[in-house]
C-alpha cells in the first residue's frame, strides 16, 4: 500500500512539474514573439508586422485606407491597412491580446471587383475569424494600421 501512495505520489508530483515547465514556456514563447513597443504599437515578431495598439472606425474603406496611411506612429510613416491575410494571422496571433481589439470586422486593403463591377474588400471578423467580401461603398467597419518590422 505503501509502494502505491509512493507512486502516486511520484507521478503527481512529476505531471505538476511538466504543467507547470509547459506554463513558462508558452508564456515565454508569448513573450519572445509578441513585443509592446510602449509607443502604441506591438511588434509580432513571429509574423515581421507592427500593429497599432487601438482601433479605429467605424468607417468606410476610403478612410480606413486614409487613415491607416495618415499615422505616424512609433516614429515611422510606413503605416497601411492590413491584407486579408494579416487580419487573419493577427486573429490568431497571441499578439492581439495586447491591442484594443472589438469583436467586430475590420477593414483588410485586399479588395476584388464583383459580377457588376463594384469594388468589394475582404473583412475579418475578430468574434470568430471569418471573412466576407462587403462593397468599399455605404458600408463602415473598423481599421488598424500595420507596417513591417524591420
Amino acid at each position: 500500500m505503501r509502494k502505491t501512495w509512493r507512486k502516486l505520489y511520484g507521478t503527481a508530483a512529476m505531471v505538476f512539474l511538466l504543467c507547470l515547465t509547459g506554463l513558462i514556456m508558452s508564456a515565454t514563447a508569448f513573450a519572445q514573439q509578441c513585443v509592446d513597443n510602449g509607443d502604441g504599437t506591438v511588434t509580432d515578431k513571429a509574423n515581421r508586422l507592427v500593429w497599432q495598439k487601438e482601433t479605429a472606425g467605424p468607417m468606410d474603406w476610403n478612410a480606413a485606407m486614409s487613415y491607416a496611411q495618415s499615422r505616424p506612429q512609433g516614429g515611422y510613416s510606413d503605416w497601411r491597412l492590413p491584407t486579408k491575410q494579416e487580419l487573419t494571422g493577427l486573429f490568431n496571433s497571441p499578439c492581439k491580446d495586447l491591442l484594443t481589439v472589438l469583436k467586430d470586422p475590420y477593414w483588410s486593403s485586399t479588395t476584388e471587383t464583383n459580377a457588376i463591377s463594384r469594388l468589394v474588400a475582404w473583412l475579418v471578423h475578430f468574434r470568430d475569424g471569418q471573412s466576407d467580401l462587403i462593397w468599399t461603398e455605404y458600408s463602415v467597419y473598423y481599421a488598424r494600421g500595420v507596417r513591417t518590422a524591420r
